[in-house]
């Protein structure tokens, strides 16, 4: 029974005639019957149709917004999970990365300190063979290759002048 129905059965009373007492000195006087038209019972079916296909249409997307909730709501887990397995991905990625990776530095302290003492020593053992050097250079009168080079460069610096 549509929104309409209760308003054709009323309508289909036909017409209603009134009176009206109005009091003018003291008489009553009758009116004209008031004539009320019979609604258009195909408008009202129309109607009626109508607002049920819209009832219909409503539940329709109601249910069908509720299933895209639904499937939104699970693509929202299986994202989520997906963002843990990348996570254990690229983790794992990164610990087996870091053995073979040429860029990155993982040599443990221990050997850095190692490393660090045999580069002083070095440095050290560099310096002695230049004292090393210049010493038996005094001790046998070998020249200094510099002074060499120093002598050469004053004596061609006297000739173009």
């Amino acid at each position: 029974m549509g929104l309409f129905d209760n308003m054709k059965n009323k309508l289909k009373i036909g017409k209603k005639e009134t009176t009206v007492n109005v009091a003018q000195q003291g008489t009553t006087v009758p009116q004209q019957p008031i004539q009320q038209q019979p609604m258009d019972s195909k408008f009202i079916d129309g109607v009626n149709q109508r607002i049920s296909a819209v009832e219909n249409d409503v539940s329709k997307i109601n249910s069908t917004l509720e299933t895209a909730k639904r499937n939104i709501t699970e693509m929202a887990g299986e994202i989520n999970s997906l963002k843990e397995n990348v996570k254990m991905v690229v983790s794992l990625y990164e610990m087996v990365s870091k053995k073979f990776n040429p860029f990155m530095d993982t040599t443990p302290e221990e050997i850095k300190e190692i490393t660090d003492a045999l580069r002083e020593e070095i440095r050290d053992v560099e310096s002695l063979v230049k004292f090393a050097v210049s010493d038996l250079r005094e001790l046998y009168g070998a020249p200094e290759v510099e002074d060499i080079i120093s002598d050469l460069e004053q004596v061609e610096d006297s000739n173009d002048q």
